[in-house]
C-alpha cells in the first residue's frame, strides 16, 4: 500500500508541472474513484467496439475490450446495457456495482452459428479469470446477473514443484516435451556498445521504418540513505519547462532506463532533468555515468511477481506453438521454486490478426497456475494469412487488462512471436503507445523470437526489450525443431534451452537484497549464472589470468553493463564509497589471451 501511495503521490506531484506525466490507463480496476469495464466473449476474446449504455450515457470498448470510467459508475444507475454485432444483448441490473472503485468483467454469448471456431474451457475451478471467479463447464464465469466483479483478496493455491536439473543441448526426439527448444539471449544493455554499432551499421535502414530510436539512454539508479536499491519506484525525465517525455518504474536493482527522443517524427528536447517525487535532478546520458539518487525510503520489496506470457497463434507458428506450449508449462510450474518462494502470478495473451476468428484472447493474471496452463493447452495456431500480425493489440490487451500488481517487484511480459506488425503510420503509433505504458508501469516485455521474422522485426524486438527494459531471445537451429531461425546480429551467441532462460530470467528479474542482514556469498542467482554480455562461458579460475591491467565490465545482476573500468580484476576493489551502485550481486569480467574471465562480487 505505501509503494502504491508513493507512486500515486509522484505521479499527482509531477502533474503539477506543465504536462509533466504522461496520461495513461490504470494498471487495475478499484483503484481510486475508476471502475474498469472488461467486454469478452464464450472464448476468453476481448471484444472491441462493444457498446455499452450506462443511463444514458453510451460507450464503445477499445482493442483491448476495455471501457476506464475516471468517475465510476453514476449513482442511481438502474442498469447497464452491452450490445455487439453477432451477440446476444446483454443487460444487467445490479446495485453492487454502482458507484466508484470497481473492476467488472461482462461476457457476451455469440448468436447461433457466429463462431467461427469450437473451442471448449473444460471444468476449470477456481480463479478461472482472475480472482474468485468460476468456470462453468463449456461457457465463460457465469452468475446469474451475467458479470463478474473482481475480489481483491485471494488465496495462493499452489505449491512449486522440485528443483530439477537442466538438461543438455543434444539431439531431439520427435515427442513434445519441455525442454526440446533452444534459443540464444541478445541482452543489449549488457552489449551497449554494440548496439549502437548495429543502429549505425547493418540496421540503420529499418529505424525509419519503426520510427523507434534507442540511442539516448539515460540510467537512474535510486537506494535509500543505507544503500539499499528503491524498487518500484516512478521515474520521469522531463524538459526544463517540466514536459515529461517518458516515464519508467524502478526494477528490482532499482534502476530505471529512461530514453530521450525515443519516437521519431516526435518534437526533440536537447535539455533533461530527471522527476523523482516531484523533485527535478540533473541528468547525464549513459555514457557520462549512472545518475544515482538517494531517497528517505524504508528498505524492502513486494513479494509479488507477475508474469504474462503473450503469443502469436497464428498459422505460421504452427511449426512451434505445441513445444511453445509445453515449455511455458514447464516455466510456470518451475518459476515458483525458482524464485524462491515468492508470490509469482500467471497470466497469457493470445492473438492473431483483425479478419481472423478473434484478435486477442486474455487469461487476467491469477496465483492459481492451472489456470493459465489451461488456458494455453487449449490454444491452435490458425489464420493470419499475410506476415505482419496485431502485435499493438496484442501488447494492448496484455498491458491495460492483465490485472498487473503497481506493487510488484518484477512485471514481466514474454512476447512469443514470428512476425512484426504493419506498418501503417496508425498501427505504429498504437504500437508507440503501448511501448510507453509498458515503461510506464514497469512491465519489462522479453520478445521470445521464433521462426521467420526478418531483419527488420529484428531491430523492432530488440527496440521494444531496451525500451522497457527487457531483454530478447532468439529461437535457433540447434533444436531441430521448426523453419530455418533468424540469427540475430551479435558478436557471439550462446545457445541455451528456451526453458532454462525464461526461469532464469524471472529469477534475474526478481532478485532482491535482502534488507535484514549483510548478503550472504551465496545470495542472488545460482553460482553458476554468467551474465549474457559476452556468449562463451568463460573462465572462473581466476589464477590463470595474469596480474595487471586490464579493460574490465560491470555488470549487474540482471546482466546490464553498468560501467567500463581498468585494472587489475584479481585486486580492484568496487563499493558503494567509490562507484555510485546499490548494495548487490554484481560481475566483473575481463578478456585476456583469448578467453573471457569472471568475478562473482558482493557490494554491500
Amino acid at each position: 500500500m505505501k509503494k502504491l501511495l508513493t507512486l500515486f503521490l509522484a505521479v499527482l506531484a509531477c502533474s503539477t508541472m506543465i504536462q509533466a506525466c504522461l496520461k495513461k490507463p490504470s494498471l487495475r480496476g478499484g483503484n481510486n474513484a475508476e471502475t474498469v469495464i472488461i467486454v469478452m466473449d464464450t472464448t476468453q476474446s476481448l471484444l472491441a467496439n462493444a457498446r455499452v449504455q450506462i443511463g444514458k450515457e453510451e460507450f464503445k470498448t477499445s482493442w483491448d475490450g476495455r471501457i476506464v470510467l475516471k468517475s465510476g459508475i453514476p449513482a442511481g444507475t438502474k442498469s447497464i446495457v452491452i450490445t455487439r454485432e453477432q451477440y446476444d444483448t446483454l443487460t444487467v441490473t445490479d446495485k453492487e456495482w454502482a458507484g466508484q472503485g470497481k473492476l467488472l468483467i461482462f461476457a457476451l454469448t455469440p448468436q447461433p452459428g457466429t463462431v467461427r471456431e469450437s473451442y471448449s474451457l473444460g471444468a476449470a475451478k477456481t480463479g478461472a479469470l482472475s480472482r474468485g471467479l468460476y468456470y462453468k463447464l463449456d461457457v465463460m464465469p457465469s452468475v446469474a446477473d451475467g458479470y463478474m466483479e473482481m475480489s481483491e483478496s485471494e488465496e495462493a493455491v499452489m505449491a512449486g514443484e522440485a528443483e530439477r536439473k537442466p538438461k543438455p543441448v543434444g539431439a531431439v526426439s520427435n515427442k513434445i516435451s519441455a525442454g526440446k527448444l533452444t534459443a540464444g539471449e541478445v541482452n543489449d544493455f549488457a552489449k551497449w556498445y554494440f548496439w549502437n554499432k548495429v543502429l549505425d551499421d547493418t540496421h540503420k535502414n529499418y529505424i525509419n521504418t519503426w520510427k523507434i530510436n534507442t540511442r539516448n539512454r539515460y540510467t537512474v539508479q535510486l537506494t535509500n540513505q543505507d544503500g539499499y536499491p528503491i524498487v518500484s519506484q516512478q521515474v520521469n525525465l522531463v524538459d526544463k519547462k517540466g514536459n515529461t517525455l517518458f516515464q519508467a518504474v524502478t526494477d528490482n536493482t532499482g534502476k530505471a532506463e529512461l530514453w530521450a527522443n525515443l519516437l521519431i517524427g516526435k518534437e526533440k528536447n536537447d535539455n533533461f532533468l530527471i522527476c523523482v517525487n516531484n523533485k527535478n535532478y540533473p541528468a547525464k546520458p549513459w555514457a557520462e555515468g549512472l545518475n544515482t539518487i538517494v531517497l528517505e525510503e524504508e528498505c524492502g520489496a513486494s513479494d509479488a511477481v507477475d508474469v504474462v506470457f503473450v503469443f502469436d497463434a497464428t498459422g505460421s507458428m504452427g511449426d512451434e506453438l505445441n513445444y511453445l506450449q509445453a515449455e511455458m508449462r514447464d516455466v510456470i510450474e518451475r518459476a515458483k521454486d525458482a524464485t524462491g518462494g515468492l508470490a509469482i502470478r500467471t497470466g497469457a495473451v493470445v492473438y492473431r490478426d483483425h479478419g481472423d476468428a478473434y484478435l486477442t484472447r486474455l487469461s487476467r493474471l491469477t496465483e492459481d497456475i492451472k489456470t493459465t496452463q489451461a488456458f494455453i493447452d487449449k490454444q491452435h495456431a490458425d489464420g493470419g494469412g499475410d506476415f505482419p500480425e496485431a502485435v499493438p493489440e496484442a501488447l494492448m490487451a496484455a498491458v491495460n487488462t492483465a490485472g498487473w500488481d503497481v506493487n510488484a517487484r518484477a512485471r514481466i511480459a514474454f512476447l512469443v512471436l514470428d512476425a512484426p506488425c504493419h506498418e501503417g503510420q496508425e498501427t505504429i503509433d498504437l504500437l508507440h503507445e503501448q511501448i510507453l505504458n509498458a515503461a510506464a508501469y514497469g512491465i519489462r516485455i522479453v520478445p521470445v523470437v521464433c521462426s521467420g521474422l526478418d531483419a527488420s522485426g529484428e531491430l523492432l524486438m530488440r527496440s521494444i526489450a531496451l525500451a522497457t527494459n527487457g531483454t530478447a531471445f532468439f529461437l535457433t537451429d540447434d533444436s531441430g525443431i521448426g523453419n530455418p531461425h533468424l540469427k540475430p546480429t551479435t558478436d557471439t551467441l550462446k545457445v541455451e534451452h528456451l526453458n532454462d532462460m525464461l526461469v532464469r530470467t524471472i529469477v534475474e528479474f526478481s532478485t532482491v537484497p535482502d534488507c535484514n542482514m549483510a548478503m550472504a556469498e551465496d545470495a542472488g542467482p545460482d553460482e553458476n549464472f554468467i551474465p549474457n554480455p559476452f556468449d562463451p562461458q568463460p573462465e572462473t579460475n581466476l589464477e590463470n589470468i595474469p596480474h595487471g591491467p586490464t579493460t574490465i565490465y560491470l555488470l549487474d545482476v540482471t546482466g546490464k553493463l553498468i560501467a567500463i573500468l581498468n585494472g587489475d580484476i584479481n585486486t580492484i576493489q568496487i563499493s558503494k564509497a567509490t562507484f555510485p551502485i546499490s548494495t548487490g550481486v554484481y560481475f566483473l569480467k575481463t578478456y585476456n589471451d583469448g578467453k573471457w574471465y569472471t568475478k562473482k562480487i558482493l557490494v554491500n
